[in-house]
């Protein structure tokens, strides 16, 4: 059985972020960007926040409770409004409960850790846009929650095929899609009345993103190397192949006006090496237009609210790169903690979906 992915990256270097030579890590220079970059540093348990205008770490922060180091730190997400982020926390023993850590995006302290049911493997957190529910995915389970951000109680459950594994999720004009590992499908929840359409993909889907102009949804397939573009209108599906070179993609992630879409090809799965490229595929033409090397085991991918600014985490170097969009070059290499997984970025305006 393929079980969640942060946890079979237990299986690389941990220490190889501490290995580095100062001097082999870029140090960070200024942006024209403003906002903030949360990144979930699975293993150490923290969350760093990085200023995007100085591409710096300003605040590390724990998720865990005192001398506590239980926790990991998987997928990270802020929310619309800008007001509170949101990060999965699943035990490294997995015996002792999971907890959804909400952090106060105005203070970066911890504001409420929930205390969910053992053993659902928590995987990826999203909002609606009205940033009135958070809903996650529980990978062993089968099942996706909806938490009331004003209660933080479960507030309804969406149950999928105990065999499907859900993993990726996000959350469009009141839809949410779900990448199923197992299942092999995308499954499209109607958050207001649970209806669930299965869309077949035939590969290992890890995770969605939807095209902000609302035509399309994707889904990376890590082992058929593929991506999958589904287009909401047509109910037609298209897949993309990722070149020779390609190792399993994990997260993707469009631009704001829907012409790119970053794609993480991190490998390490499936007794595949670790690979260091991000793929930069043309949206409507459906096909890879770029190769741009970063740091080993990239993992984790977001696009800034201006759409200037690409990030990603290097899971294996324990960095993140910055990538210039217009030119599809890194920029900046910033040092985070121990292998960087989830990432999501903040602006005054609020977060990215």
């Amino acid at each position: 059985m393929i079980i969640l992915f942060g946890l079979l990256l237990m299986g690389l270097n941990l220490n190889s972020c501490k290995d580095k030579d100062p001097e082999e890590i870029p140090k960070p220079i200024p942006s024209s960007e403003t906002g903030k970059i949360y990144v979930a540093n699975e293993h150490a348990g923290t969350i760093s926040v990085i200023d995007a205008a100085s591409n710096k770490v300003v605040k590390t922060i724990n998720i865990n409770e005192g001398s506590s180091n239980d926790l990991m730190a998987h997928n990270v997400q802020v929310a619309p409004n800008g007001k509170t982020v949101w990060v999965t926390g699943v035990p490294m023993d997995h015996t002792t409960d999971e907890k959804m850590v909400v952090i106060n995006a105005e203070a970066d302290t911890v504001l409420r850790r929930i205390t969910m049911p053992v053993h659902l493997h928590m995987a990826h957190v999203v909002l609606d846009s009205d940033s009135r529910f958070a809903y996650v995915t529980a990978t062993d389970a089968g099942l996706v929650l909806q938490i009331s951000t004003e209660t933080f109680f479960t507030t309804n459950v969406y149950t999928l095929p105990a065999t499907h594994q859900p993993h990726g999720l996000r959350y469009f004009n009141g839809k949410l899609y779900a990448a199923n590992m197992e299942g092999k499908t995308i499954s499209e929840i109607d958050a207001a009345n649970g209806q669930v359409t299965e869309i077949p993909v035939g590969g290992m889907a890890v995770q969605t993103a939807v095209s902000p102009d609302g035509k399309y949804v994707f889904a990376s397939l890590f082992d058929t190397k593929e991506i999958v573009r589904y287009n909401l209108q047509t109910k037609t599906l298209d897949r993309i192949p990722l070149p020779a070179t390609a190792q399993g993609p994990i997260q993707l992630y469009p631009t704001p006006e829907s012409n790119k879409l970053f794609v993480c090809d991190q490998g390490v799965l499936l007794n595949r090496p670790a690979s260091n490229k991000v793929f930069v595929i043309d949206i409507e033409n459906g096909a890879v237009t770029n190769t741009i090397t970063v740091g080993n085991a990239v993992h984790g991918v977001v696009v800034s609210k201006s759409g200037k600014t690409a990030y990603s985490t290097n899971t294996n170097d324990g960095s993140v790169s910055v990538i210039d969009v217009a030119s599809e070059k890194v920029t900046a290499t910033i040092p985070v903690g121990i292998t960087p997984n989830g990432i999501s970025f903040w602006s005054e305006t609020g977060g990215m979906p």
